[in-house]
């Protein structure tokens, strides 16, 4: 974004640069009026009105401003009844910990040990206020000074706000979280705690904890406890051991884990009952709805139960988990098959948008065309759907098809500011048939819209440019 293209104000703050944008809206670095700097998260204009979204945010800063701690980036200011909203938060500058361990290596020594504490301080703090950060990884993570500052509570919910689990989707990342929350549990503390552990032993070793591959091989290690912690440092085994048992029960607290590394970690002793696998769940059967309420006229998403968690769905690298339970009206039928497939189904899931990972999806339909996949994937932010008949999509309305646009390459370089278009890039347009939203196809949860389920793909031909592709909602495998 040009600095002509910022907005002048946003309530009393000056944007000075933009530093994200994503399906819930976007953030900027701005000026506070004494000229400090700060970061304002702006709701998307166009979801500003859409039900539920401001209560989710008035929601998100209940939860910051409760939490005191130098290790947390704190609540600043907010307007929800701005038109679109926002909220301030202290401006973090740093890298992230990926970034760090991306560019320098695994820490060592020193270093490992105060982020390992200083991680265990922030859910100390968290806890404390009655929250769950629920996606606590090293993406999520600052570091200032070799200190950690935990950033992101767009997704933090009281441990017992059931109805907003539900219409905003808990999300996590597969590799941190637990078996529990796979299994559909609300995510308490023993959850986070999980996802701490998943995370130093990411920064000591540079090396997911369970390795990489297909969400359901990930998943499936989770469930056994099978972890791979070579390199973790002898005076930190047992600690990371423990926080990453299958069993919540057998895991640490966070300040059990803060004191530990606060005096000395190889003294900490492990329960051996914490190495116990959780039974590995099923493939292949998908769990059936339950009785949660939902908004009218917003479809149900896929309840991830014991059987079907090993076929997680995976968003952006996230696991969408819907909480079993509750009391209201039954949902509404959807005539669309539920998106649990077999490991063997040819699947994807990457981030669908402009650029390689939008070739890789161009050339992973073109190989399926005619057979039956597995897609898991969410649409970057410059990416907007549409409705089949050309109107706007009614996120949580009914629309006969789903479509959107990207474009994997260019053949020329575009101007600043310039949108691609046929005339210099390739672009790739896909339909989603079937009623939208349902539990397969195009789905709008917690600020992201993302295609879900088993497709039968098709290819429609090329027109001016742009390859056209028709994904029919199939049977699970």
């Amino acid at each position: 974004m040009r600095r002509e293209e910022l907005p002048q104000n946003i309530g009393r703050y000056r944007p000075q640069s933009h530093l994200a944008a994503g399906g819930m809206g976007r953030v900027f670095l701005a000026l506070d009026p004494e000229g400090r700097t700060v970061a304002v998260k702006q709701l998307h204009p166009g979801l500003s009105h859409e039900s539920g979204m401001r209560e989710r945010l008035r929601r998100e800063v209940e939860v910051m401003r409760k939490i005191r701690s130098a290790r947390v980036a704190e609540l600043v200011d907010a307007d929800l009844d701005a038109d679109p909203p926002y909220i301030v938060t202290r401006y973090v500058q740093g890298r992230t910990l990926r970034d760090v361990v991306e560019a320098e290596g695994p820490l060592r020594g020193n270093a490992l040990l105060r982020m390992a504490r200083g991680i265990a301080e922030a859910l100390v703090a968290i806890h404390a206020a009655g929250h769950v950060h629920r996606d606590l990884k090293p993406s999520n993570i600052m570091v200032v000074g070799g200190e950690p500052v935990v950033i992101d509570f767009g997704i933090a919910r009281e441990q017992d706000a059931t109805r907003l689990t539900v219409e905003g989707g808990a999300i996590g990342t597969v590799g941190y979280i637990p078996p529990e929350v796979l299994e559909g549990a609300v995510a308490g503390p023993p959850a986070d705690v999980f996802a701490w552990g998943a995370t130093i032993a990411y920064a000591a070793t540079g090396r997911p904890a369970f390795g990489t591959g297909g969400v359901q091989a990930v998943a499936l290690r989770a469930y056994r406890g099978a972890a791979d912690l070579d390199g973790v440092p002898t005076e930190l085994h047992p600690l990371v051991t423990a926080a990453l048992a299958p069993r919540a029960e057998f895991r640490p607290d966070a300040a059990t884990l803060a004191g530990a590394l606060a005096g000395e970690p190889a003294a900490f002793t492990m329960d051996p009952a914490a190495v116990q696998p959780v039974p590995a769940p099923g493939y292949g059967t998908a769990a059936q709805p339950d009785t949660e309420p939902v908004r009218p006229g917003r479809r149900r998403s896929l309840v991830i139960g014991a059987s079907a968690a090993a076929a997680a769905v995976l968003i952006s690298g996230s696991l969408l988990v819907w909480r079993p339970g509750g009391n209201g009206d039954p949902p509404r039928p959807s005539p669309s098959p539920s998106p649990v497939a077999a490991p063997g189904r040819p699947s994807y899931q990457e981030t669908i948008d402009n650029g390689k990972a939008g070739q890789r999806l161009m050339e992973f339909l073109g190989a399926n065309v005619g057979k039956k996949v597995l897609v898991f994937a969410p649409l970057a932010g410059e990416i907007t759907p549409y409705a089949g008949n050309g109107e706007d999509f009614d996120s949580f309305g009914e629309n006969d098809r789903a479509l959107f646009t990207f474009w994997p390459e260019c053949r020329e370089k575009l101007d600043p500011g310039e949108r691609p278009t046929s005339k210099k890039c390739v672009g790739v347009q896909i339909t989603i048939l079937g009623e939208q939203p349902a539990r397969v196809g195009l789905l709008w949860t917690s600020g992201f819209y993302r295609v879900q389920g088993n497709f039968e793909v098709s290819m429609d031909g090329t027109n001016q440019g742009i390859h056209a592709f028709t994904l029919k909602p199939a049977e699970a495998a």
